[in-house]
């Protein structure tokens, strides 16, 4: 009897079991039809949906355009970074001459000197103030006795602040050039990009030299006084190599002058014991050279007249950092020409710069 009992639990277990079993494949069977039927679905659905359109995010210069036209009233150039470079057409310029952000840095590049120069550009994207550590002073070191004690010789160490001012500049056009922008070889959005550009640029990149860094950014022409010249009026051979060695060997590898085109003139008439000229013309793009090292002109740099500076000397990428933040913003408005018909464009740019090594940049004064 007990074997009987057990017998009859065991199979109804199996029978439970085998239930189970079976109730488990038809759900797994009702799950694959209604995925079989979901999948027809979706085909279906894009068979009849409308195919999506990629929308292509607008150039700068197509911003621009609906600027002028007046669809929108504002917008922020941020600049695109790419590894072509910029130096001709086919080696990449043609692939961002629709940033304005690069063409505005272009801009700064050929209104003033710094950047060519080699300042170090810092491209930040807000215009909290910057901190630069930098080194006052260096550690040294001295011959020591057997078993003498050494002296100990720390750096010193200072910092930089990097404000940004704004600068902004504004471009009339008239309503007329707007509406046949496109007409035979003239670009519009070309021209006053480049106006606006140029404007702000030339503001911003004048203080990278001249800037008192009072309400305004320090130049690099704030510099530590290297030579005094003995003419106010003239410059001698014998006085740029004073200050060329004014900077300390570490620093004039890379150095460069800057001075003003009238002072580059005289320069070039310079002659040796020998009567051989000092200056040495570039080839094709290379910057023309004297003493070894290259030189830009730049119309900030003052003419040579008593007691100003007229010749900064140094390492530029080490010496002096040049700041621009956020992006180009461009606005526009016909409200206050409404008289006129024109178009109010507006180009506001923020920037500033700073001495961050004192040791690598000296300036010659005349007397």
């Amino acid at each position: 009897g007990e074997q009987e009992a057990t017998y009859t639990r065991l199979n109804d277990a199996i029978d439970g079991l085998d239930t189970r079993v079976q109730t488990g494949l038809e759900h797994l069977e009702r799950e694959r039809k209604a995925t079989e039927a979901l999948e027809e679905f979706r085909s279906y659905n894009q068979l009849t949906a409308p195919a999506e359109v990629a929308v292509e995010p607008k150039s700068d210069m197509d911003k621009f355009r609906a600027l002028l036209n007046g669809e929108i009233r504002s917008f922020e150039s941020t600049g695109e970074y790419r590894d072509l470079v910029k130096s001709g057409a086919t080696t990449g310029g043609n692939l961002v001459t629709d940033v304005l952000y690069d063409r505005v840095v272009e801009k700064f590049t050929e209104e003033g000197v710094a950047l060519r120069a080699g300042a170090t550009l810092l491209q930040t994207a807000g215009g909290e103030d910057m901190l630069v550590p930098t080194v006052t002073g260096y550690s040294t070191g001295s011959l020591v006795a057997e078993a003498g004690s050494i002296g100990e010789s720390d750096p010193a160490f200072g910092q930089s602040t990097i404000a940004v001012y704004k600068f902004g500049a504004i471009v009339d056009v008239s309503s007329e050039l707007i509406e046949d922008q496109g007409v035979g070889n003239f670009n519009v959005l070309n021209f006053v990009a480049d106006q606006g550009g140029a404007a702000v640029g030339r503001a911003l990149s004048a203080k990278w030299t001249v800037g008192s860094g009072s309400s305004q950014p320090y130049g690099f022409r704030t510099c530590a006084t290297g030579v005094t010249a003995a003419s106010a009026t003239a410059i001698t051979a014998n006085e740029l190599i004073d200050l060329q060695h004014s900077v300390t060997a570490p620093y004039r590898q890379g150095a460069a002058f800057v001075m003003n085109d009238s002072t580059v003139k005289a320069v070039r008439k310079l002659v040796d014991s020998n009567g051989v000229y000092i200056w040495a013309p570039g080839l094709v793009s290379a910057p023309d050279e004297i003493l070894g090292n290259p030189v830009y002109s730049d119309t900030n740099m003052s003419a040579m007249t008593s007691g100003l500076e007229t010749v900064v000397y140094g390492n530029f990428t080490r010496g002096y950092f040049a700041r621009i933040a956020g992006g180009i913003r461009v606005e526009s408005t016909n409200a206050d020409k409404w008289t006129t018909d024109l178009v109010s464009v507006r180009f506001i740019v923020r920037g500033g710069g700073n001495l961050v090594d004192t040791n690598a940049l000296r300036k010659l004064i005349q007397g």
